[in-house]
């Protein structure tokens, strides 16, 4: 299914569900971190690690899924280093700011415009070419005029 996705609305809508989750999760996110971290050459942070790996796999394949429009030479390596950006981003904006009032200015001002930066950085590091924009008066590529008031 998701292979009938565009994959620009698929990025959104990916990107826009890790920036709430992270959001929402970041003390339970930081505090995960600093507990494996903390415990690195056990059994524990060993079977962590694999699980990690594979389901970050298994999310790559899932977005590479009948992708003929990822123009970038590596797809794979793409997906998988552009994903590893978005989630390095959440993780020094969202999970372990620093004092935010120190960025104001240089970071987005609120969750949608980073989910909005995040997707179009995404997108882009994988040449994706980006969809036609929307005629003047209508809602999408080839979609009806809206109806004014």
């Amino acid at each position: 299914m998701a292979a009938k996705i565009p994959l620009d609305v698929f990025a959104e809508q990916i990107v826009g569900g890790m920036v709430v989750s992270y959001r929402a999760n970041a003390a339970l996110l930081r505090a995960l971190r600093q507990f494996v971290q903390g415990r690195l050459d056990t059994a524990f942070s060993r079977k962590a690690a694999r699980l990690e790996v594979r389901t970050y796999e298994r999310f790559v394949e899932l977005i590479l899924a009948g992708r003929k429009d990822i123009r970038h030479p590596h797809p794979r390596i793409a997906v998988s280093l552009g994903m590893m950006m978005v989630i390095s981003t959440l993780y020094e904006v969202v999970v372990m700011p620093t004092r935010v009032t120190d960025w104001k200015g240089l970071l987005p001002k609120d969750d949608q415009a980073l989910k909005r930066e995040l997707t179009r950085a995404f997108l882009s590091y994988l040449d994706v070419e980006p969809p036609p924009r929307a005629p003047a008066g209508t809602t999408g590529p080839g979609r009806v005029p809206r109806r004014r008031a």
